[in-house]
């Protein structure tokens, strides 16, 4: 979902123009502003979100050392028996809002601790929140502030065309629980990606790179679906996800990703520390 007063800013960033900084620097939003009741709206109507109730908790870094790589953490407390629907990550003041939204399967599991990580990009001092689904539709939402700014213009280090050696080359592994009791497997994927977002500037040509990204990524467990993800361009350079998942019969995780040109990448697991 691409939120209304981005809508145009995201189309010429995709497209990789200059325009896009002046587009953003254009919007009608005063320095400041709240844009969360907005972004609530356009994201879930007027449904209500219980606010820090402690169904989800969002952990991020005290102190950011690079705003193009800000790990965000959401996780879901062992009481929390029930099973979920959805998880979407926001950061209020990104040209796109949203960062990713997750629709889980069957696979993702009930009970226990369960929890995503990733690594984002962070604009400008922002608000970032985790909205989470449970199957009985309730909204619960767990909110942090990051002091970081200029993460999605970072100029790139590497020539664009060296980040094309490798593209797509995916590492899936699966970790057993410590305890053969736990219902709850863990899974890391990492994507040789350069997730460009149409604001970073080329180190050779001073020109914007065009814009392109990891957009989807399903990730199943012994053919059964774990969760489909919607990402956008927040999500930071070579995305890294780590996961937990339901235990199986074999418990290997099969990961298909698309990005913006409609290149697709696939990832079967190597398991880690134990059979």
């Amino acid at each position: 979902m691409t939120y209304g007063f981005n809508r145009l800013s995201q189309t010429l960033c995709a497209a990789g123009l200059a325009v896009c900084v002046i587009v953003l620097a254009a919007t009608p939003l005063r320095a400041g502003e709240d844009l969360w009741p907005v972004l609530k709206e356009q994201a879930f109507g007027d449904r209500p979100i219980a606010e820090e109730d402690g169904m989800v908790v969002l952990e991020t870094p005290q102190k950011v050392e690079d705003a193009a790589l800000v790990p965000m953490t959401v996780r879901i407390p062992p009481h929390v028996k029930d099973k979920l629907k959805s998880l979407s990550l926001f950061i209020d003041n990104n040209p796109d809002p949203k960062v990713a939204t997750l629709t889980f399967g069957p696979a993702a599991g009930a009970g226990g601790e369960r929890n995503f990580s990733t690594r984002v990009r962070v604009d400008n001092f922002s608000r970032a929140r985790a909205v989470l689904e449970l199957e009985d539709g309730s909204l619960h939402m767990a909110s942090k502030f990051l002091a970081a700014a200029g993460g999605c213009a970072a100029m790139q280090a590497k020539d664009p065309e060296a980040d094309q050696d490798g593209l797509g080359k995916m590492i899936v592994r699966t970790f057993p629980p410590a305890l053969s009791s736990n219902p709850i497997w863990a899974g890391q994927v990492m994507i040789k990606h350069p997730n460009h977002n149409g604001m970073q500037l080329d180190i050779n040509t001073a020109k914007f790179i065009p814009a392109r990204y990891i957009k989807t990524m399903t990730v199943k467990r012994d053919g059964e679906l774990v969760f489909e993800m919607d990402g956008t361009f927040s999500i930071s350079t070579n995305p890294n996800f780590r996961f937990t998942f339901a235990k199986g019969e074999d418990n290997d995780l099969e990961v298909t990703a698309v990005d913006t040109d409609g290149v697709e990448f696939k990832g079967v697991s190597k398991r880690q520390g134990g059979s």
